[in-house]
């Protein structure tokens, strides 16, 4: 829109075409609402060793949890008590299982030499090291996005993804969009599992502006203002740490689903 009496752009419902009037006219209008990307912790209650816990947590959602700088679930538990989560000593650091993250709230003292693994106290979110055979209960991550090792160019995943269907009916699929502030560690994980060194996502270059597939703000500001021919469509690569870049729209890649509910 150019301004309150300036031009702007209509559809009429009979030929579905694109026409321009004065935008003090009044209209009927429709307002899109988007979906990102989402996650959530699930504790499980059952006791388990680390190794076991993070078997189950892979076979029945993403991995065992991590946190991007902080942990404020609520509480899942009402007296204090250790859970397992992704973190494990490797060596002499310590490094999460999904990703990397900057969450170090240990308790005093920690982490101690008792153990190799990671867990969380459920009331104080202090974190303790643990002798990986001990058996607790445990924090799995579960998220909605579904990597396709397809190589499809990126019209064809756009397809392929909004042709998913779910057993609930309220569920939707679309090319993964992002925001700078989501969880990027858990994000560039799921690249890394690709079979492909980049991945498509829902970020293409139409009538001279870079757009979200889902009409999410466009908030990456390190992409080419004007890109090359044919260099449209946005992909995320195994060495971006999350940064975008544009690429030939007609390459073939793996890519990224998330669902979303209506």
């Amino acid at each position: 829109m150019e301004n309150a009496t300036g031009k702007c752009a209509m559809v009429k419902r009979s030929d579905r075409k694109i026409y321009v009037e004065d935008c003090g006219s009044r209209r009927f209008f429709i307002c899109r609402k988007y979906h990102t990307y989402d996650y959530e912790s699930v504790f499980v209650p059952e006791a388990k060793t680390w190794p076991e816990a993070q078997d189950y947590c892979r076979t029945h959602y993403a991995n065992l949890a991590s946190f991007s700088s902080s942990y404020s679930n609520s509480i899942v538990t009402d007296i204090e008590c250790p859970m397992w989560i992704g973190l494990h000593r490797d060596g002499a650091a310590w490094s999460w299982s999904l990703g990397d993250s900057k969450y170090r709230n240990w308790f005093t003292g920690e982490p101690s030499n008792s153990g190799d693994c990671g867990s969380i106290y459920s009331i104080s979110r202090t974190m303790a090291s643990e002798n990986c055979d001990t058996r607790l209960p445990f924090l799995c991550i579960s998220d909605n996005m579904v990597l396709v090792k397809e190589n499809k160019n990126w019209e064809e995943a756009l397809e392929h993804c909004r042709g998913l269907r779910s057993s609930t009916n309220n569920v939707r699929y679309d090319l993964l969009s992002l925001q700078p502030e989501d969880q990027q560690d858990l994000i560039m994980n799921k690249v890394m599992q690709a079979d492909t060194d980049e991945v498509w996502t829902g970020l293409c270059f139409l009538a001279g502006e870079w757009l979200w597939v889902n009409g999410a703000d466009m908030l990456h500001t390190d992409l080419p203002l004007c890109p090359a021919p044919h260099q449209h469509c946005g992909i995320l690569t195994k060495t971006s740490a999350g940064g975008m870049e544009a690429r030939d729209c007609s390459e073939r890649k793996n890519f990224i689903c998330y669902s979303y509910t209506t």
